[in-house]
């Protein structure tokens, strides 16, 4: 009975021990991922890699990293150092896209393009110390794409090392046309009405009416000025100048009474 319980025993730890060992690899595996910009087919285009570090991986320095394109028809045969648009380390993998915390440009050393074409190896320095969890990140372009369809490309951290390849799923589409859709908008048109008022302005005549009177060279002048809308009148009023003077006849007639006086007082005093 009791050797029956001892086996059990043993066979449930032995179950437990692969169950954790399962899971512990299952944690230790990496993870890639690959997209294309453009993504149609047989175009010149920039790819961006990411891998994530395994447990294989910790504390490693970064030597490396290696892209295979063998199961596709890319080409990376063009693909150089000048074509490196980003390289470095997203630490404990929290960024999105090609983000990095550790630009490692610094410590490229070169390109190597092997398979003809199909395989592409960047070298680093090892300047860079890799943690588990971390994510590794490229963007370089000059790659041509495959044909159409989702493709298995190969990841590798430090390719020279084994236990630290990764598969990512590369997917090529052709154009799609899209509709275009013109909007025509009508704006509507804005008559503008201006209208003119135009004034009119009623001048009358002035009428001057002068008269004159003379009696011993008296004058009497009359102005008179009326205005309709805007009225003013003007009166000037008559100014009479009279003036006397001795005529000729009554002078005459002034020294023959003279003389009539001085007869009649010379036949007195005869």
């Amino acid at each position: 009975m009791t050797s029956r319980i001892s086996r059990s025993l043993i066979a449930a730890l032995l179950a437990l021990t692969v169950v954790v060992g399962a899971s512990g690899l299952a944690a230790a595996a990496n993870t890639a991922t690959i997209s294309a910009e453009p993504s149609t087919p047989g175009d010149a285009s920039t790819h961006t890699v990411t891998e994530t570090v395994g447990s294989t991986l910790n504390t490693s320095s970064w030597n490396g990293f290696a892209v295979d394109y063998t199961n596709t028809s890319a080409d990376a045969s063009n693909v150089s150092a000048a074509d490196v648009q980003a390289i470095g380390i997203d630490r404990d993998g929290n960024s999105s896209g090609a983000a990095v915390d550790v630009n490692a440009s610094d410590d490229l050393e070169g390109v190597s393009v092997s398979n003809n074409g199909g395989t592409v190896t960047f070298s680093l320095g090892g300047s860079y110390s890799l943690y588990e969890g971390d994510e590794v990140v490229l963007v370089y372009g000059n790659v041509t794409n495959p044909d159409a369809g989702t493709h298995n490309v190969t990841a590798d951290i430090n390719p020279q090392s084994s236990g630290s390849e990764a598969v990512a799923s590369l997917t090529v589409e052709n154009a799609t046309s899209e509709n275009e859709t013109t909007t025509t908008t009508t704006n509507a048109s804005t008559t503008t009405t201006s209208t003119t008022s135009t004034t009119e302005e009623t001048s009358t005549t002035t009428t001057e009416t002068t008269t004159m009177t003379s009696t011993n060279a008296s004058t009497t002048s009359t102005s008179t000025t009326s205005t309709t809308e805007e009225t003013s009148t003007t009166t000037t009023e008559s100014t009479e100048e009279t003036s006397s003077g001795s005529s000729p006849g009554f002078g005459a007639g002034l020294a023959l009474v003279a003389l009539a006086g001085a007869a009649l007082v010379a036949a007195r005093e005869r």
